[in-house]
């Protein structure tokens, strides 16, 4: 399908989401300058099938391996910008929040500090953005739950105050902006034990279309012995 692109991203263990390239349905391809030289992303049309290829596997590129596929218009030039703040479900508490910050040139996304939350209660994330104006780009917010793919739960036309969201989560969650002090915020709504997750913002570049779902593939794990 012409107007879907396939992305490769890995999660090496303790760090953030790290794109590693992605092809479209017209055959285009684009990598990561720093994972370029070993990795390469290809596709086989007769199996519908997208392949990524590493040579020279290195100790450091232990990481689970994820493919995901998004609408062109939304992610032809997905060059994430990550932080993490993830929720541990301990007992019947849900646990500390925690964040790290991960930024390209003077570009970042800061998310906010720890907090200790009990099952039924609410939570609201913050991401502040510097490097760019909030208002010419998407922020989208996934999570990843222990052991299962990533899940796309929403993405804020920045500026705009218009959000968009997943709908197996659109009753759960809500996503607000703060265009004077160029934060984006997620509020979780009577959180649950499935909850349980690692919470991250992405920015993409604005453009125009009409889909919003994400389709994130079961992942894969590549190790080196």
């Amino acid at each position: 399908d012409s107007s879907y692109c396939t992305h490769w991203i890995r999660h090496p263990t303790g760090k953030t989401l790290e794109w590693i390239g992605v092809i479209c349905g017209d055959g285009s391809t684009a990598h990561s300058e720093k994972l370029k030289s070993r990795f390469q992303v290809t596709r086989d049309t007769s199996s519908n099938t997208v392949i990524l290829t590493g040579q020279n596997i290195q100790t450091e590129d232990t990481a689970v391996y994820y493919c995901a596929r998004e609408p062109t218009q939304y992610l032809r030039h997905l060059y994430m910008f990550l932080t993490e703040c993830r929720i541990d479900c301990i007992d019947d508490y849900l646990g500390l929040f925690y964040f790290a910050g991960f930024c390209s040139a003077e570009i970042r996304l800061d998310q906010s500090p720890a907090v200790v939350k009990k099952p039924g209660e609410t939570v609201k994330i913050s991401c502040k953005i510097s490097g760019y104006s909030m208002t010419s780009n998407y922020l989208h917010w996934i999570r990843q739950k222990p052991g299962k793919a990533l899940e796309w739960i929403g993405r804020m036309n920045t500026g705009s105050n218009a959000a968009t969201y997943a709908e197996s989560v659109k009753n759960q969650f809500i996503m607000t902006e703060d265009v004077p002090a160029s934060t984006q915020y997620l509020e979780a709504k009577s959180l649950r034990t499935e909850d349980t997750a690692v919470y991250y913002c992405a920015r993409t570049d604005t453009v125009t279309g009409t889909e919003e779902a994400a389709v994130q593939k079961p992942h894969t794990h590549f190790s080196h012995s």
